[in-house]
C-alpha cells in the first residue's frame, strides 16, 4: 500500500534551466529544522500548478553493477507503461499516440497563449501527468480547450510529416479521429475513472471508465463467479459468458498460452533478465521469479516472487507489477506500476528506529490483543530516492499487499526522500504556514513540519500497513470481504497508527523536541484534511480512497469534540479563515486510538457493514462552501494546487559496439520530452533501447526520427 500520494497536474510552459541539484539531506540534528524552500525544485509554473524536478544525487556513488541493474529495471518500467494507460481507459493508448504524433509532427507557428500549439502542449502535459484523461485524485474526466477541427487539421499535417498513426490516407485518419472524438472531447462520455457512488441506473463497474472489467459487466454478473486471477486479469463477456483475460506473456514452450499484454510483458521480461545478470544473488533470484510470474500470470508465482523480494535487500531495488488496487471499484484488480529506486542512507534514522522497535509498537496498539501480532518479523525499513516512477510517485510505500505474506514473512517499508523533499519545499511547508492560526503556530510549522511529515509517513508505512493480524476464520485477504471499502479503511488505519504512536517517548532518541514534532503532526494532519478539498473542484464528494479515509477520520474527531472548526474573519467581503483546531492533544490521541481499534476489528473480522457505514456517513460528503474558501486561500498565496514531477534522467554510456559501460544521471530533461523518450524506449529490446537512449541523450533532435520508427497503435 502506498502512503499519502502526490497528484500530478498540468503544466506546459517552456522548460527553465535547472539549478544544481541540492546537496543530500543530513541526519536530523538535535532540534528539528525545516527543509530548504529554495528554488531548486521549481522548473516552471502554469496557473496554479507547477512542474517540479526530483533529484537523485546518489547515482554516481552506485557501483557499476548497481548502475546496470538500475538501467535495465528502468527499461522494464518503460516497457510496461502502455499497460498502465490501457488500464485507465478503452481509448487511452490510442489517444496517447494521437497526441504524441500531433505534438511531434503537426504543430506549426508559435506557442503564444491561446494558440493551438499552447493548448495541445498543455493538454498533453496533463495527459501524461494523469496517465490518461481522468484526474488521478478525483477520478473526474478533463477535456482539451482546442477544438476537434483544430485537432483534425494538425493531425493531417502530422500524417503528411510521417507521424506513425497507422492509417493509409486522410479519409482513414478522419474516421479514426471521429471514433476517438467522444473519448477526447465529450466530458459526459465515461466521466468518472472509478465510481464508488454511481448515478442512478448504473453500478460501480458500469459507471467507471477504467478497463478492469469488460464493457457491460456488472457487479451482479460477478455474483458466484470465481476469479482464478483476481489481481492480474480483466473479466469480460464473450457471447454472454464471463471470461478472465489473464495478464501474461506465456511460457516459451507454449504450455502456458499468451494472454492480455503478452507483447508488453515479453519486453518487460527481457529487461528483467538483463538486470538479473548484474544483480546480487538474492535479488537475481527475485527478478527471475518476477519474470516467471509475468510469463504464467499464476498468483503462486507472484507469491514466490514477493517472498524472494522480501529476503533481498539490495541497494538498488524496484516495485514492478500489477500491485495497487485503488482504481478497481471492487478493490481487486492490480494497476501496473514501476518504481525504481536506490537507498538513501542519510534519511534512515526514523525508519530504522521504528523497524527495530516494531514488536514494542505492535504490543502498544489500542486494539484487542487477539488481533496483535505475537511475533513481528522485523520489517525492512529504509529511505530511498526514486530514479523512475510510473504512475506519479507516492511519499512512502509498504509492500507486499498480501496479508498472509505480511504476517509470515514481514514487509518492506520505504520513505521516498526525493519526492518528500520536493513536496515539502513546494507545497506542504507553505500550506502548513498558511493554515496556521497565529504567528507562533506558523513558526512551529517552519521548525517542525518537515520532520513531522517524515515521521508520519514512516509510521504509516512501517507499522501502519504492516501491523495487526486478522481473524483465523477469514479465508484470504480482508479485501475479499471489505470490497470497495478495503483501501479506504487501510489508508485511514495506517494514518491512525502514525498518530497513535506520535507521542511515544522512544522518539526522544531522534530529537529532544519529539513532543513538539508530534503536536505538529496532529496539526498538519488537520491542515491536510482541509487542503484535500482543493483537489475536488466540482461536486461535494470524495471518490479517492486516501482522501475518503482522511475525511472520515477528521469527521470522527470533530464529532467527538476533540477537534473544533473555527472560522475567523469573513466579514465585509473579506475571505474567511477556517481552521480545524486541536482542543487537547491527549484527548485527540484517545479518540485516535478509539477509531483505530474500531477499524482494526472491522478489518480483522471482515465486517463489510461496519466499514460501509463509517465511510458513507463520514468519509464522502463535504461542505462545498468550505471547499471554495480553501481553494481561494491557496490561490491567494500561490501555493501550487498540484505538482507534476519530472524524474531524474538515467543516461547510458555505451562503447563503440553499443554495449552498456556506464550510467550517469542528469537533471535537464523537460517533462513532455521525458515521456516521449519513454514511449520510444518502451517499445525496444534491451540492447537497442540502450543504444537509442545514448543517442537521444547526445542528440535530442533525433527524438522525432526514433519516434517515427514506432509501430502504429493497436486498433
Amino acid at each position: 500500500m502506498k502512503a499519502l500520494f502526490l497528484a500530478a497536474a498540468l503544466a506546459a510552459t517552456p522548460q527553465a534551466k535547472p539549478s544544481q541539484p541540492p546537496t543530500p539531506s543530513t541526519p536530523p540534528a538535535a532540534t528539528a529544522t525545516p527543509a530548504s524552500t529554495g528554488p531548486s525544485f521549481l522548473v516552471s509554473r502554469l496557473g496554479h500548478d507547477a512542474i517540479v524536478r526530483m533529484y537523485a544525487p546518489g547515482v554516481p556513488a552506485l557501483s557499476r553493477d548497481e548502475k546496470r541493474v538500475a538501467w535495465y529495471l528502468t527499461l522494464a518500467a518503460h516497457a510496461g507503461e502502455e499497460i498502465a494507460y490501457d488500464q485507465l481507459g478503452w481509448d487511452t493508448v490510442a489517444l496517447k499516440r494521437l497526441l504524441e504524433g500531433v505534438y511531434l509532427f503537426g504543430l506549426e507557428g508559435g506557442a503564444e497563449p491561446g494558440s493551438f500549439n499552447a493548448k495541445l502542449t498543455e493538454y498533453l502535459a496533463r495527459f501524461y501527468g494523469q496517465t490518461g484523461n481522468h484526474d488521478q485524485v478525483t477520478g473526474q474526466k478533463f477535456v482539451p480547450t482546442f477544438t476537434p477541427a483544430e485537432l483534425e487539421a494538425a493531425a493531417l499535417r502530422a500524417l503528411k510529416a510521417g507521424a506513425p498513426f497507422g492509417v493509409k490516407d486522410e479519409a482513414t485518419l478522419k474516421a479514426w479521429l471521429g471514433g476517438l472524438k467522444p473519448a477526447l472531447f465529450d466530458a459526459s462520455h465515461e466521466p468518472q475513472l472509478t465510481s464508488k457512488a454511481p448515478p442512478a441506473g448504473q453500478d460501480i463497474l458500469t459507471a467507471s471508465a477504467n478497463t478492469a472489467y469488460g464493457r457491460g459487466v456488472t457487479v451482479k454478473d460477478l455474483e458466484g463467479f470465481q476469479e482464478k486471477h483476481p489481481l492480474n486479469s480483466r473479466v469480460v463477456k464473450v457471447d454472454g459468458t464471463l471470461v478472465e483475460q489473464v495478464f501474461r506473456a506465456g511460457t516459451p514452450e507454449g504450455k502456458v498460452p499468451r494472454g492480455l499484454y503478452a507483447e508488453e510483458l515479453s519486453r518487460v521480461i527481457a529487461h528483467l533478465g538483463e538486470a538479473a545478470k548484474s544483480a546480487p544473488k538474492d535479488q537475481k533470484a527475485a527478478l527471475e521469479k518476477l519474470g516467471r510470474y509475468f510469463q504464467t500470470g499464476d498468483l503462486k508465482d507472484w507469491d514466490a516472487y514477493n517472498i524472494a523480494w522480501l529476503k533481498a535487500d539490495p541497494r538498488v531495488d524496484a516495485n514492478i507489477g500489477f500491485i495497487e488496487t485503488y482504481v478497481d471499484p471492487r478493490g481487486q484488480k492490480g494497476q501496473w506500476e514501476a518504481l525504481v529506486n536506490y537507498r538513501d542512507a542519510h534519511e534512515n534514522r526514523v525508519m530504522e528506529l521504528i523497524a527495530r522497535r516494531a514488536q514494542d509498537f505492535e504490543n502498544r496498539m489500542p486494539w484487542p490483543d487477539a488481533y496483535k501480532r505475537k511475533k513481528v518479523v522485523r520489517p525492512v525499513a529504509k529511505a530511498i530516492n526514486l530514479v523512475t516512477s510510473l504512475p506519479g510517485p507516492p511519499a512512502g510505500i509498504n509492500l507486499p499487499n498480501e496479508q498472509a505474506i505480511r504476517e509470515k514473512y514481514g514487509s518492506k517499508s520505504v520513505l521516498v526522500s526525493n519526492v518528500m523533499e520536493a513536496a515539502a519545499a513546494m507545497k506542504r511547508l507553505p500550506l502548513a504556514i498558511e493554515f496556521s492560526r497565529t504567528p507562533e503556530e506558523a513558526e512551529r510549522a517552519r521548525r517542525y513540519s518537515v520532520t513531522a511529515r517524515k515521521w508520519l509517513v514512516a509510521f504509516h508505512e512501517v507499522m501502519g500497513h504492516a501491523s495487526g493480524q486478522v481473524d483465523a476464520k477469514l479465508e484470504g485477504n480482508p479485501s475479499r470481504y471489505l470490497k470497495e471499502y478495503d483501501n479506504t479503511l487501510e489508508e485511514a488505519r495506517a494514518d491512525l497508527v502514525a498518530l497513535w504512536h506520535a507521542f511515544d517517548p522512544s522518539l526522544a532518541e531522534l530529537s529532544p523536541d519529539h513532543e513538539r514534532i508530534a503536536e505538529q503532526m496532529y496539526r498538519d494532519f488537520l491542515v491536510e484534511g482541509l487542503t484535500n478539498l482543493n483537489q475536488v473542484r466540482e461536486g461535494d464528494a470524495f471518490e479517492e480512497d486516501h482522501q475518503r479515509g482522511h475525511h472520515m477520520t477528521v469527521r470522527y474527531l470533530l464529532e467527538k469534540g476533540v477537534v473544533k472548526q473555527v472560522t475567523e474573519g469573513g466579514e465585509g467581503g473579506q475571505l474567511g479563515r477556517t481552521s480545524w483546531v486541536v482542543e487537547d492533544y491527549g484527548k485527540m490521541r484517545a479518540a485516535v486510538g478509539e477509531l483505530l481499534a474500531k477499524l482494526m476489528v472491522i478489518k480483522a473480522t471482515g465486517d463489510y457493514e461496519g466499514i460501509r457505514t463509517l465511510v458513507q456517513e463520514k468519509g464522502i460528503r463535504f461542505d462545498p462552501k468550505l471547499r471554495d474558501e480553501v481553494v481561494a486561500r491557496i490561490r491567494a498565496v500561490e501555493v501550487p494546487a498540484d505538482l507534476l514531477l519530472i524524474s531524474p534522467r538515467l543516461v547510458p554510456g555505451v562503447d563503440a559496439k553499443g554495449r552498456l559501460v556506464d550510467v550517469q544521471v542528469r537533471h535537464d530533461q523537460g517533462f513532455i520530452e521525458q515521456h516521449l523518450e519513454r514511449s520510444v524506449l518502451g517499445r525496444l529490446p534491451p540492447a537497442e533501447a540502450t543504444r537509442v537512449a545514448a543517442r537521444l541523450a547526445a542528440s535530442p533532435e533525433a527524438l522525432k526520427e526514433e519516434y517515427r520508427k514506432l509501430p502504429p497503435p493497436r486498433r
